[in-house]
């Protein structure tokens, strides 16, 4: 029989890298991509001013600016995710959080998956189609 004994000063942690440690390095990477290109290539100040977004002035704060929310759409399409597995993908990308311009602290998510809905709803209503 083998015995297992925790030695508290022999454990060592290996530290990863942090987003905030390396901001610059994984934004350069991100422009790279496919989904850097295709976030450079969008009028994103044009849309806002189309669909006529503003932040929420009352209420609680929302997790996603309006550029946030216009780019959270062409992440549903871009990844033909549902809204469950776009949340979750969003959670864990990086590069999913720099398009959106919403970056989740160290150990915090989204939970609420039916936000992708409630912004997709909030968009259409000011959606006209001559425009």
């Amino acid at each position: 029989m083998v015995k297992v004994q925790r030695i508290p000063n022999f454990q060592a942690t290996l530290p990863l890298f942090s987003v905030e440690d390396n901001f610059h390095f994984l934004y350069n990477q991100f422009l790279q991509t496919d989904l850097g290109k295709i976030y450079t290539a969008i009028p994103w100040d044009d849309l806002v001013r189309i669909f006529k977004l503003r932040e929420n002035k009352k209420g609680p704060a929302s997790i996603f600016s309006p550029r946030g929310k216009i780019a959270l759409m062409f992440l549903k399409h871009y990844s033909g995710c549902s809204d469950k597995r776009l949340i979750e993908q969003f959670n864990g990308n990086i590069y999913y959080q720099f398009f959106c311009q919403t970056f989740l602290e160290k150990g915090e998510y989204i939970k609420n998956y039916k936000i992708v809905s409630q912004i997709r709803c909030e968009i259409s209503k000011k959606l006209d189609i001559k425009e």
